[in-house]
């Protein structure tokens, strides 16, 4: 009969000088490149880009979708676990860290869709003169109001009464929970697009931000083992653990369910699907996303190795854009009117959207932003904290 072996203690967590330099060289080398691109950007607006006027989404408005669904997701599970007292989620400490990381997510996200507009200049009016009718400004002031409610959240976590703190987390997490199943609505209304009029987008939505943002937090915890017990460490890494691993499951089998019904009927027409699978973005649907973001992660996740759980949930945390991705660009790639690319002829006038090395680079320089933004928040914590304790210590 064979017998479960338990993870040494050291082993729950990926600490160390290698792994402080490593992640330091990561950053210097995203942020070198991703300035590249920002400057492309700057300089030579959209013409470096790959898309055009049939498909004017393309990569940063997909890492727009998946910033906001890590945020959304890592903050549901944190600040649901600290108001459920959940072992590994009760202390304020480890709250404060997943407020940071929604933060962290939020922001670059944000910065992707600034730079993909046309007029940069003209996005404060989303909020100045605002039309709620509109799905997109309907998101924009849910994004906005959440980050709100974290950011007193965490001003609250420092104090020593929970009477405001826990009303507060609860209104950020039904904002939390909303916000990525609005982004499925938000292509779901669209009755001129086939492929996203689905009732089900919310839910596929929501479920691959919890899943990314499990992954992401899974990840987070790992790389801080510092910050708290290594009893209440453990019990954040498995349970962080086992919601990634269901969270996929749960994923694939939507995804099965929205690709099954499309393609049962033979006289059924699905271009959109046939795209993820066949058309030019297959290898995005079939290796990025089910075989290294699905097959592998799992893999590596269901193993009895700790850090292989950390690889794993660092492949779900980067190769889940690709769920977003083939919502994002296939709806976009199958023409409303037959006929109507043939009708004209030009460079923008395509169906076919392919990133370019400059949107890459720009993604790079977002990814940059959001370590950027969690390491000053982690420095500002320890801050916070320090000073906290020695007032507390002079008072007494």
């Amino acid at each position: 009969m064979t017998t479960m072996t338990t993870p040494a203690p050291g082993s729950w967590s990926i600490q160390g000088r290698g792994v402080r330099t490593g992640l330091w060289a990561l950053w210097i080398g995203l942020f070198i490149l991703g300035a590249i691109g920002v400057y492309l950007r700057f300089t030579q607006g959209h013409l470096p880009a790959g898309y055009g006027s049939y498909v004017p989404w393309g990569l940063w408005v997909a890492l727009y979708f998946h910033g906001v669904g890590i945020a959304g997701g890592a903050f549901v599970l944190g600040a649901g676990g600290y108001i459920l007292d959940l072992p590994g989620f009760r202390s304020r400490r480890a709250l404060r860290t997943v407020i940071v990381l929604s933060v962290a997510a939020i922001i670059p996200a944000f910065m992707g869709v600034w730079l993909d507009l046309g007029h940069m200049e003209r996005a404060h009016r989303i909020f100045t003169s605002p039309a709620f009718t509109s799905m997109m400004a309907f998101n924009a002031w849910m994004y906005n109001i959440f980050t709100l409610c974290a950011v007193v959240a965490w001003l609250l976590s420092f104090r020593d009464d929970r009477e405001w703190l826990k009303p507060v987390l609860f209104l950020a997490l039904v904002f939390s929970v909303l916000f990525p199943s609005q982004s499925g609505a938000f292509f779901g209304v669209v009755d001129a697009k086939a492929y996203w009029h689905s009732a089900l987008l919310p839910m596929v939505f929501l479920t691959s931000a919890i899943t990314a943002g499990a992954a992401t937090l899974l990840l987070v915890r790992m790389l801080t083992r510092a910050d708290e017990s290594a009893e209440e460490h453990e019990a954040a890494v498995r349970r962080l653990r086992l919601i990634t691993i269901v969270g996929l499951c749960v994923y694939f089998v939507f995804e099965f369910a929205e690709f099954s019904i499309a393609l049962w009927n033979p006289i059924s027409d699905a271009p959109a699907v046939e795209l993820v699978l066949w058309g030019p973005y297959w290898w995005v649907f079939w290796i990025v996303h089910l075989a290294i973001g699905g097959v592998v992660s799992l893999i590596l996740l269901a193993s009895r190795r700790p850090r292989l759980w950390a690889a794993g949930a660092l492949l779900v945390a980067i190769t889940f854009v690709s769920a977003r991705l083939n919502v994002l660009i296939p709806g976009q790639a199958v023409a409303e009117i037959q006929g109507l690319q043939e009708a004209f002829s030009h460079e923008r006038l395509r169906y076919i959207y392919r990133a370019t090395p400059m949107e890459y680079l720009v993604g790079l320089f977002l990814l940059a932003v959001g370590m950027a933004v969690f390491y000053i928040g982690r420095k500002i914590n320890r801050a916070v904290e320090t000073r906290s304790a020695t007032n507390t210590r002079g008072a007494a």
